[in-house]
């Protein structure tokens, strides 16, 4: 199926994959866009979506920002690099998946290759793979606390060890990635199976929830935007998850 565009506001869009519900997110600015995540299809298609509901080239993308490594989040990266010339970014932690320095050989590499991007068994392509399809470079390692290209650097490990999410606080909008999830229009916590650190992720989600966002624009299902009900349900959902795995779904 092809990639969904789902207009946040007028300068956000979201683009998501029916079949395993991943989200990039374009930020408009001008006659610029600054990518969260580049879609789950090697060949950019799904940046080349957002773009086309604004009208805009590909050479308009002047930074792609990759919140982890997993296939679904990371694999158009290194097109629309080449494509369009801009700058990318990413958490030094990252950078052996993200450059392929990590991939799997012999039988699961080639498992790995065999299974298609957009299916419901992507998540499996990455872990098997143990790195996205297309190997890219870092323009430049951010770290926390850093703002550039107008969003704050947060670092919130756990999902992966160098996971990172992005705020802009001007609207409240962060850019979440897979440090939480949104189910059912409800604040929640990722699966815990794809999840390397509990107590990281956990500490990363108190992190984001501290923020009191205006809209989580998550890496899966759909943006929300929160209200103080909201944050009051997914506090009274850390404080009863205890002790950390308590809560943790299967699937996010």
């Amino acid at each position: 199926m092809s990639a969904q565009v789902i207009e946040v506001m007028d300068d956000v869009v979201c683009v998501r994959r029916p079949s395993y519900l991943t989200c990039s997110y374009l930020w408009r600015r001008g006659a610029e866009v600054v990518l969260i995540d580049a879609g789950m299809k090697t060949d950019a298609s799904d940046v080349l979506a957002g773009l086309a509901h604004w009208n805009l080239p590909v050479d308009a993308v002047r930074a792609c920002f990759v919140s982890h490594w997993h296939n679904d989040h990371s694999a158009g990266a290194a097109r629309i690099k080449e494509r369009s010339g801009c700058a990318v970014y990413y958490a030094e932690a990252e950078s052996p998946q993200l450059l392929r320095q990590t991939a799997t050989g012999g039988a699961l590499g080639w498992l790995s290759d065999a299974i298609p991007e957009a299916g419901p068994l992507v998540l499996a392509k990455g872990l098997l793979g143990e790195a996205p399809m297309a190997a890219v470079e870092a323009d430049r390692y951010v770290q926390d606390g850093e703002r550039v290209e107008g969003l704050d650097v947060l670092f919130t490990p756990g999902h992966t060890s160098g996971h990172l999410s992005f705020f802009e606080p001007e609207r409240g909008l962060l850019f979440a990635g897979d440090a939480l999830a949104v189910v059912d229009g409800e604040l929640r916590f990722m699966s815990r199976p794809v999840t390397e650190d509990l107590d990281a992720a956990r500490a990363s989600m108190e992190r984001c929830h501290a923020l009191s966002p205006s809209w989580v624009l998550a890496g899966h299902r759909e943006p929300l935007q929160v209200t103080q009900a909201h944050l009051d349900r997914f506090r009274a959902r850390l404080d009863a998850a205890a002790p950390p795995a308590g809560d943790w779904p299967l699937l996010g």
